[in-house]
């Protein structure tokens, strides 16, 4: 399978119709029958990918080219999101712009030319692919809380993710930053799938406008702790990146296998 037809299967696999702006192919070629995923690549894993052999390799957090640069452009997807659970178009829009001036000055000192430029000199190709892989996780995210009972704890919100098979194996644990187990669950969203977590704005946002408990993969502790001060009946359960990340990377793994590709993963927590 060449990169272009790899994107186009994770595209399929999460029911997206565009290539969203944090993906795409950074060095084009025919991938073979033996490649490497990598969360992260850097020159390191493009040189271990040469030594174990593998003819191309798949990265999933932007390794460089356009992915990084417009990395920021996909936090707009948390005003889709938030849209999808009721929250006004404009406030949506208003929150994330927050986000998207923090991360477009970050991506902007990002030096996106390096990781591509060693693949192209091995001879690798190399694709980047994020958001497909995290619609695919979101999408697991949203079906336990579509299958939580009426009258859920947080408690039980949080054993049900727990049951995950990549969550189970993963060395974090899904966590309560905000609330407590025995809190009732309420209005739930599942807020992944958009570039990075929405931080402080977007569950700020998500909490104003009635929701009771946001699901994040992760949240710095400035923000849980000021989304604490001003939401104290509210609920903020992070389910641990890597682990999250693995959810929807997995199932791409075995539809790449299933077409007879040999993969080498790295950092991914098995089902």
């Amino acid at each position: 399978m060449t990169g272009k037809e790899t994107l186009e299967l994770a595209l399929e696999l999460a029911g997206l119709t565009e290539v969203p702006a944090d993906s795409g192919v950074l060095v084009p070629g025919d991938l073979g029958e033996k490649v490497l995923f990598s969360i992260d690549v850097g020159v390191g894993e493009l040189l271990l990918a040469r030594e174990l052999g593998a003819s191309g390799v798949i990265a999933h957090h932007p390794p460089g080219g356009l992915p990084r640069l417009r990395w920021h452009e996909v936090l707009w997807r948390h005003a889709e999101l938030l849209s999808r659970y009721g929250v006004p178009e404009g406030e949506a829009r208003a929150a994330v712009a927050e986000l998207v001036r923090e991360f477009s000055a970050r991506d902007h000192l990002s030096s996106y030319g390096h990781v591509p430029a060693a693949a192209r000199a091995l001879g690798l190709p190399l694709v980047g692919i994020h958001t497909p892989l995290d619609e695919l996780g979101r999408q697991r995210l949203a079906a336990v809380v579509e299958g939580l009972p009426e009258g859920a704890t947080v408690g039980e919100l949080v054993d049900r993710l727990s049951a995950l098979p990549e969550l189970a194996a993963a060395g974090t644990q899904v966590e309560v930053r905000l609330g407590a187990r025995e809190a009732p669950a309420g209005r739930v969203a599942v807020l992944h799938g958009a570039g990075t977590n929405g931080g402080y704005p977007v569950a700020a946002c998500a909490f104003r406008n009635g929701l009771d408990t946001v699901i994040y993969i992760h949240c710095s502790d400035q923000a849980a702790r000021k989304l604490a001060d001003e939401f104290p009946r509210k609920n903020l359960v992070v389910t641990g990146h890597i682990a999250a990340d693995s959810l929807g990377i997995n199932p791409f793994l075995e539809a790449l296998r299933a077409r007879g590709m040999e993969v080498i993963p790295l950092g991914v927590v098995p089902r």
